[in-house]
């Protein structure tokens, strides 16, 4: 990842986002549950952050992971 620093608060939840696509199509290539659980452990700590930074948008199809393993409070933000 890139660093933050001098980042605006559009420019981290980009960067953010563009992490969570990364670690979705990673997920979706995954081999053994075992890296399919660090991944999701990641992609839940990274939209949780970002939830809390203020992002409410929703997510394209590709950054998303299944509805079963998404985040509790994203599901919530667009129900």
């Amino acid at each position: 990842m890139q660093p933050t620093e001098g980042l605006t608060d559009r420019e981290l939840l980009n960067t953010l986002e563009n992490k969570l696509s990364d670690l979705a199509a990673l997920w979706r290539g995954r081999k053994h549950q075992s890296e399919a659980d660090e991944i999701v452990r990641k992609y839940h700590a990274i939209l949780n952050c970002m939830i809390e930074l203020g992002f409410r948008e929703g997510l394209d199809v590709e950054s998303e992971l299944p509805d079963r393993l998404m985040p509790q409070a994203y599901l919530q933000l667009h129900s």
